[in-house]
């Protein structure tokens, strides 16, 4: 039966995380991609896509590095409090915060700037890049943390008593170990930004700012045979380049050795900070009110008027509740779909890498690293390029076999799986990484058989861990918008789906939008909350 099941995922594996994205890559013509490079439109979209996607990850690298090193080489005060604040954005869904800043800075009626007279446009290049970086920055600060608080500090202390100073410290010392930290990250926020829909979408469509996503949206909808084929070749394009930067940079950085951990390091000396420490830490206040909690306000006030455009407070109510949550018939379906969708998807990926990495880590089948090496390669493709590989593999059957999946909660099932796999099984692989084999081999002796020992070791010892891999999967997958706009059809609205349609052109009265993204916060946040409890601090943000 062990066997057996190694070899289940193994097909499971080649089915659907490698065989959709080998077709996509492979079904594009040299001619196709000559006509592509000939299109005005496309070669605009590329521009942008890379212009954007730039500057968000360099802007991601000034505001992550300065404020890890913040957050953990200085004794500012409530840093615990600040690091979960300032990581939350990472759990919010970045068209949501979009919304917010459309509220707030819309050139004709946003809150800003009918309240203080500015003259706002986030529909620009730089609005775009704001509202990517203020929810992406996340990817260079969690990996810079990281490092940070594993790093053998003996280095830095050595410069100190050498009569260096903090600028000379970090200079010199800290950003060199921290180097495949902060590459890493800015490679995660421009590969973020440039398969990112749902803003260039709604921010880059009023400006004329479109990207590569926009453009196979824009294609796919089309539903031309030309616009189709140029959509496939756009998505292998974008697929391609995408693993090139990767496997590139992961190239790089392992032929360089820069070990950060070392044997009984030493608790780092925290940097006094004297007269600066509350200029520095309202500073940081203000900084995390600008970036997550206007934006979130914004929402809130939005969903609260009934005339969107007229910000009063006396007009407040909850009219925009009931008429969304209540008398919207979309509401009721997106909300059952999508919860329906996440915890299936959530709990599919707890299970399949429950038992993957078992395989992975207490046997030397053959095949073990590829398949993971595989399984963490949708993660890293952009949600646009999966969606499509899904369409062209699944449109007419799995592979030409069997019954249409196009158009059906299944397919999107599969996406969400698919893409977010890796999450649940980094976490998982994690946790079996701490069990002794003794234990297993111990029960073994005693007779009891695999099945045995899976349900009685493994599956106890691992619980916390399984729990935190589900709500991992569970939370992007609630809202998801950058893939399931591609999947979805009639009577298949997602949460994600319906406040990007409400948003764009389905809602007359104004404020649906911002009433479901207030929930979505709200749920990630309770989420947050409890998987923090629930773990006792070990998982979470």
């Amino acid at each position: 039966m062990k066997k057996f099941l190694y070899f289940f995922c193994l097909f499971i594996i080649f089915l659907f995380f490698i065989a959709p994205q080998l077709r996509l890559f492979i079904l594009p013509k040299l001619e196709d991609f000559s006509l592509l490079f000939e299109n005005e439109n496309t070669l605009k979209a590329l521009q942008n896509t890379v212009l954007v996607s730039l500057a968000v990850g360099v802007s991601c690298l000034v505001l992550g590095v300065p404020l890890a090193w913040l957050l953990t080489r200085t004794d500012l005060p409530f840093q615990r409090g600040l690091r979960s604040w300032f990581c939350l954005p990472y759990a919010i869904p970045p068209f949501v915060g979009a919304i917010g800043w459309i509220i707030l800075a819309n050139p004709t009626s946003g809150i800003l700037n009918q309240w203080f007279g500015l003259k706002l446009n986030i529909y620009s290049f730089w609005g775009l890049v704001w509202v990517e970086t203020s929810f992406l920055f996340t990817f260079v600060l969690l990996s810079a943390l990281t490092v940070l608080d594993k790093m053998d500090s003996s280095l830095e202390e050595a410069a100190r008593l050498c009569g260096a100073n903090r600028f000379t410290v970090f200079r010199d010392v800290t950003l060199p170990m921290l180097k495949p930290a902060l590459l890493n990250g800015f490679i995660l926020s421009f590969l973020a930004t440039a398969s990112s829909f749902g803003v260039p979408a709604m921010i880059g469509g009023p400006a004329r700012i479109y990207m590569l996503t926009t453009q196979i949206y824009s294609l796919q909808r089309t539903g031309t045979t030309n616009a189709v084929q140029m959509a496939i070749a756009i998505s292998a394009l974008l697929g391609l380049s995408t693993l090139v930067l990767l496997y590139s940079s992961q190239y790089f950085l392992g032929r360089s050795k820069n070990y950060t951990v070392a044997g009984k390091t030493p608790r780092p000396s925290l940097w006094t900070l004297k007269k600066y420490k509350m200029p520095l830490l309202s500073f940081l206040c203000a900084l995390l009110f600008l970036i997550f909690i206007l934006p979130l306000l914004g929402l809130l006030l939005s969903a609260l008027s009934p005339i969107q455009g007229s910000w009063n407070f006396s007009q407040l109510s909850f009219s925009n509740f009931h008429r969304v949550l209540f008398q919207t018939e979309e509401t009721g379906r997106a909300l059952r779909q999508s919860l329906q969708l996440a915890f299936s998807a959530s709990l599919f990926c707890m299970v399949f890498s429950f038992l993957f990495n078992y395989f992975f880590h207490r046997t030397k089948y053959f095949g073990r690293n590829m398949s993971q090496l595989a399984l963490g390669l949708p993660f890293s493709t952009p949600g646009t390029v999966l969606a499509f590989a899904l369409i062209i593999s699944f449109s007419q059957g799995i592979f030409g076999f069997g019954p249409s999946l196009y158009n059906t909660l299944t397919l999107i099932f599969i996406a969400y799986v698919i893409k977010y796999c890796s999450l649940s099984s980094k976490v998982i692989g994690d946790a079996y990484q701490q069990i002794h084999p003794s234990l297993e081999e111990a029960a073994l002796i005693s007779g009891a058989r695999w099945i045995t020992v899976m349900r009685t070791i493994y599956w106890p010892l691992l619980k916390s861990a399984l729990m935190a891999s589900a709500f991992l999967v569970f939370m992007p997958t609630l809202s998801e918008l950058t893939m399931t706009i591609l999947l979805t059809g009639p009577g298949l609205e997602t949460i994600g789906t319906l406040i990007f349609q409400l948003q764009e052109y389905a809602d007359v009265g104004g404020g649906g939008a911002a009433v479901l993204s207030c929930l979505v916060v709200l749920f990630v946040l309770v989420l947050n909350f409890t998987l923090k409890t629930l773990s006792k601090g070990r998982y979470g943000l």
